[in-house]
């Protein structure tokens, strides 16, 4: 006879009982059958013993992949196979019901006549072993796929395109996870279309599990079409005029949809402005399909302080203080400074910011900084005057800029030189990582070109600088972490060509086991002196070996030259990441392989000790 069966859906990753709960229950099932008879605290006390020594061994057979991991997650005495609590009634009781949990697990993926050989035995004092050969059997096929709008958008072009394009076709597998989740996109569709009422009327699956075949139904009620009728701006922080640029995407007669005015909210929200926004839609306000929003803003501290002390091997100790100004004035200008102090290198800068035309991706920025470097080689002091038009652009941050330096520095034995540049240039940067302290997937690229023909400069030059970094992962817990360096530039008079323009190789992020910018062309005392070019690069892989804990192994290479490229240096070590909640703090051991001054010696090995935010 013919059985029909009525199923709640079900994603492949959401099972309708979880493994907690059904874990709690057999728990609290295990614990009453475990009570001990009154026998006295001692008998009682060797009963825990002997629970507390039982452990299950499981092996689950025929199925792998997705399926197996939704096994895996249905089944409670997997879930519970380390428990200190096991004891011989729970384990024979969580497999008597295995095999309806592997089978309930299985539905989701289309499933229905599976077939399960379950076995227990004991292999020793204690020890247990569950194997679960499975036969998933035919999976079910679709028969029928009725798709159905009601209301008054019924006849919209979208949604009927939508509907047609549902993903599950007649002789397709059932997936339930593929039925949810375009569910979802069809109401998301609707709502995106100016129907915030939208709903299902009639949604299920009808499953023939003897035939192992499935109809679809699926009726959906879009409700009335809105529109915002306008925008009602509550606050007193900016210019209302200067607001209005931020909701430029949602103006009134627009088509009412929740995921623009959750667009605005973020946008006034990354501002920085504001401490709390408010996108309150009025819909029972709506008059003639006419929905009011009111936007309410609460103004955010004004002023912002922070103090931090660290070290690197680079520069050692440091101490850095920061200060932002969110809200100078009603147009929106901002400012912020940073004052780092330490033994090799310190700055003082400070950065003026207007935003213009779309305030979300423009503005004009303005920097003085004042920086002073020591290195084994060189001293410098620098005063760079810089103005600049930034722009955001399919997540580019981009920038053309002029900029004005004077310095004063001294490279190996030469003289002291005084040196002013006025150039013209423009640099583009973009970070792409997976989110979290630990990514495995994801890219970088930073490039930087300017240059000066020698008006109002002490010498003409051009020059171009880029780096990258790239994450490969490797298995579960590994990655290849991958970077290079390239610096290419033309200088007229070398003399004259400030230090905090040339190029060096060496130190904590560049070629390790080599100190900070030790590596690069030579004077006639065999001082670093630094070059016109440069080319690096690392390969490192890294390994999670617990939550927080990451061990490498990496090689290094490169050199800094001016014409060309007679020598690479390489370092290579090993180095353990501590990955804290706000980056990871690195510390590496490195042996340069080819040192000039004497032979590479084991005793060579150099310590690199640092901080590393993937922003």
């Amino acid at each position: 006879m013919l059985s029909l069966l009525l199923m709640a859906l079900v994603a492949s990753s959401v099972p309708a009982q979880t493994p907690e709960s059904l874990s709690a229950q057999s728990e609290a099932s295990g614990a009453t059958e475990q009570q001990p008879q009154e026998q006295g605290k001692e008998e009682a006390a060797k009963t825990s013993t002997a629970v507390a020594s039982h452990s299950v061994k499981i092996d689950i057979q025929g199925i792998d992949g997705d399926l197996l991991k939704n096994v895996e997650a249905y089944l409670t005495l997997y879930q519970k196979r380390k428990d200190p609590k096991l004891s011989q009634l729970w384990i024979k009781r969580l497999h008597k019901q295995a095999v309806k949990e592997i089978q309930q697990a299985l539905q989701p993926f289309g499933y229905y006549n599976v077939k399960v050989e379950a076995d227990l035995k004991q292999e020793g004092e204690g020890k247990w072993l569950a194997t679960y050969v499975v036969t998933p059997g035919p999976q079910v096929k679709i028969r029928k796929v009725d798709i159905q709008w009601q209301g008054e958008g019924t006849e919209e072009p979208e949604l009927v395109k939508a509907a047609k394009a549902f993903p599950l076709k007649k002789g397709d597998a059932l997936i339930h996870e593929t039925y949810e989740d375009a569910k979802t996109a069809l109401l998301e569709k609707a709502d995106s279309l100016g129907y915030p009422d939208v709903e299902v009327k009639l949604g299920r699956i009808l499953i023939d599990p003897e035939r192992n075949l499935a109809d679809i139904t699926l009726h959906i009620d879009t409700g009335r079409k809105f529109h915002i009728e306008k925008i009602r701006l509550h606050q007193d922080v900016l210019a209302p005029a200067f607001v209005e640029r931020y909701l430029v995407d949602v103006k009134p007669g627009d088509v009412y949809s929740q995921a623009k005015l959750l667009a605005i909210q973020k946008d006034l929200v990354e501002a920085g402005y504001f401490s709390l926004v408010d996108v309150n839609p009025r819909l029972n306000e709506a008059k003639d399909g006419r929905v009011p929003v009111d936007v309410t803003l609460n103004p955010a501290k004004r002023q912002l302080y922070s103090i931090g002390l660290g070290y690197d091997t680079d520069v050692g100790f440091n101490v850095i203080a920061r200060w932002v100004h969110r809200c100078l004035n009603r147009r929106g200008h901002k400012a912020d400074a940073a004052l780092k102090l330490s033994i090799k290198e310190s700055y003082l800068r400070g950065n003026y910011w207007i935003p213009i035309r779309d305030p979300r991706t423009t503005k004009l920025g303005f920097t003085v900084a004042l920086e002073t470097e020591n290195t084994n080689t060189s001293e410098r002091d620098t005063m760079d005057l810089e103005a600049g038009y930034y722009l955001l652009w399919n997540d580019w941050i981009t920038k053309l800029f002029t900029q004005f330096k004077y310095e004063r520095f001294i490279v190996g034995d030469e003289e002291t030189e005084n040196t002013t540049l006025l150039s013209l240039g423009g640099r583009a940067e973009r970070t792409h990582f997976e989110k979290g302290v630990y990514p495995r997937r994801g890219w970088s690229l930073f490039a930087d070109l300017r240059g000066s023909p020698g008006l109002l400069s002490s010498t003409a030059y051009a020059r171009g600088w880029t780096h990258g970094r790239l994450f490969l992962p490797v298995g579960e817990n590994g990655r290849f972490n991958l970077r290079g360096e390239l610096g290419l530039a033309w200088v007229d008079d070398f003399t004259k060509y400030p230090n905090s323009l040339r190029f060096y190789a060496g130190g904590d992020n560049s070629v390790r086991g080599y100190g900070w910018k030790d590596l690069g062309p030579v004077d006639s005392s065999g001082e670093t002196i630094g070059g016109k070019q440069v080319l690096t690069f690392s390969t490192e892989y890294d390994h999670k070996v617990a939550d927080q804990w990451v061990v490498a192994a990496f090689v290094d290479g490169g050199n800094a030259f001016d014409d060309d490229l007679t020598k690479l240096y390489y370092g290579a070590g090993a180095g353990v990441r501590w990955l804290s909640p706000v980056g990871a703090v690195r510390l590496d051991l490195a042996w340069p392989f080819n040192k000039d001054d004497e032979d590479t010696q084991l005793s060579d090995v150099r310590i690199h000790f640092g901080f590393e935010v993937n922003l």
